[in-house]
């Protein structure tokens, strides 16, 4: 799946892209104007997911480290049967 191979950041993105070309072919369909405000919130929000995702690809941290290190040495006990 498109979520397993390339993360749930390009799949956003995808959906994303769909809604905006489904009503972009709406407002040309039916005949309706975009207004400027309209216009500058779909750059705000697409401009800040495209610099995400930019930004993701050229970290170089990788896999994040665990909050919590595992103990080799603990041992886990069943909790007695009463």
């Amino acid at each position: 799946s498109q979520v397993k191979e390339f993360g749930a950041l390009v799949f956003a993105a995808t959906m994303n892209v769909r809604q905006v070309v489904s009503i972009l072919i709406s407002y040309a369909t039916y005949g309706h104007s975009i207004t400027e405000l309209q216009v500058l919130g779909l750059l705000a929000v697409f401009g800040a997911l495209f610099y995400k995702s930019f930004a993701s690809l050229g970290s170089s941290e990788g896999e994040k480290k665990p909050l919590v290190k595992k103990d080799p040495e603990a041992v886990v006990e069943a909790p007695a049967k009463v």
